[in-house]
């Protein structure tokens, strides 16, 4: 090859490394300006709480000199960015700060309890999923028959519940009527896996029910649109398995909705599951936040606040990978 035929070669290469770069550094970019507003904002929330945090934490009885000593000791009086470059350093080094009613290590209260909620959040999907995917396929595959307007009257309803009342109708059934699942509480997995599942039941079944009802509905929905299209007449005319069809033709790019919805539910989870945790009585990370905003706990909401951000951001991060994994056209529209 001569050395004509090599330049454009190598150019074409570092045009494309640069490109690959470009695609991935301005993502990251915005994350990292998205994070620094929430940071921001939420180093501002004892500012914005009516009252003072320091009377919250040292009682009514508090003198004005304890109060200023106490709003001194936690930055209260600093600016913002000077406020936010502490908190940020700290942070980094896993100091989150303490709370103010228990006075533990808010670093290791979140420990123990996001592993609570993200196993709460996976179960939760696993139960809309294994409903959601089969009865969206098989209602798209006949739209206008029995079992699809069975799963459309159905969605509506479920989406029409609210999530404490479903969950106070499991209880109801499978605690106070049946007697075969506890109605509140949390075993660790580690101390006795079978008590782990037994008391995840509920509260997952909560969750995944009231999701199932959005999964099926946009599943459905993108799942027609995917059937219209020419390859999928294609596929049926050379006498393709309706199963195969389905599963390898036609869901595959009609996922990429639902991939969203669960990788930004992955996010939220962490100070979304409020309801859930706090009927059930689950200790994770959604009832510690409800508590602590409660007791004007702002270390404790400020934690949430910026790791629920971080969660989010990656998780879209991460959904935007598998978009271009799932569907390559994705791939080649940002070359």
């Amino acid at each position: 090859m001569t050395a004509s035929a090599v330049r454009p070669a190598r150019t074409g290469a570092v045009r494309h490394s640069v490109t690959r770069l470009s695609a991935v550094a301005g993502p990251l970019g915005r994350a990292g300006a998205v994070l620094l507003l929430v940071t921001l904002g939420a180093l501002r929330l004892p500012q914005l709480m009516p009252g003072s945090p320091a009377v919250a934490a040292l009682g009514p009885t508090a003198t004005p000199e304890q109060v200023a000593a106490f709003e001194a000791g936690l930055g209260l009086h600093d600016d913002v960015l000077t406020a936010a470059r502490h908190w940020l350093g700290a942070a980094l080094h896993g100091d989150l700060g303490h709370s103010l009613t228990s006075g533990a290590a808010v670093t290791a209260e979140l420990a123990d309890r996001i592993p609570v909620t993200l196993e709460l959040f996976l179960a939760g999907q696993l139960v809309a999923l294994c409903i959601a995917v089969p009865v969206a396929l098989l209602s798209a595959w006949k739209p206008g028959g029995p079992l699809d307007r069975v799963a459309t009257a159905g969605a509506f309803v479920w989406l029409a519940v609210p999530g404490f009342v479903l969950g106070l109708l499991l209880i109801w059934i499978a605690a106070v009527q049946l007697r075969i699942l506890p109605a509140t509480g949390w075993t660790p997995f580690t101390d006795d896996p079978v008590e782990n599942l037994r008391h995840l039941v509920l509260p997952a079944l909560t969750l995944g029910l009231t999701e199932a009802a959005v999964f099926t509905r946009t599943l459905r929905g993108q799942l027609l649109d995917t059937l219209d299209q020419t390859y999928i007449a294609a596929a049926r005319s050379r006498g393709m398995g309706t199963g195969r069809l389905l599963l390898r033709r036609a869901l595959r790019p009609s996922s990429l909705p639902l991939v969203t919805l669960i990788g930004i539910g992955i996010g939220t989870s962490l100070g979304g599951s409020v309801l859930v945790e706090t009927l059930f009585a689950v200790p994770g990370v959604g009832s510690f936040a409800a508590g602590a905003i409660s007791s004007r706990d702002f270390p404790v909401i400020q934690a949430v606040v910026v790791i629920s951000a971080t969660a989010v951001v990656a998780a879209t991060f991460v959904v935007d990978l598998l978009y271009r994994t799932l569907d390559p056209r994705i791939a080649h529209d940002h070359r």
